[in-house]
């Protein structure tokens, strides 16, 4: 279970900076791209961390 959060955790972190380095490109097309290539492995790491969090807090609650 604490996989899920690791692996979440370093897609979240492991992309975030280029979403953010993004905004530094000129030409709007590739900014989109850049941001959607940085923001979909984030998005799918912050949905990985809340799975296995409420997972855990399930089990947690069971015990």
């Amino acid at each position: 279970m604490t996989i899920g959060l690791l692996i979440g955790i370093y897609a979240v972190f492991n992309n975030i900076g280029g979403v953010f380095s993004a905004f530094k490109i000129n030409d709007p097309t590739l900014m989109v791209s850049k941001i959607l290539q940085s923001l979909l492995p984030v998005l799918a790491g912050g949905v990985i961390i809340y799975v296995t969090a409420t997972n855990l807090l399930d089990i947690f609650k069971k015990k």
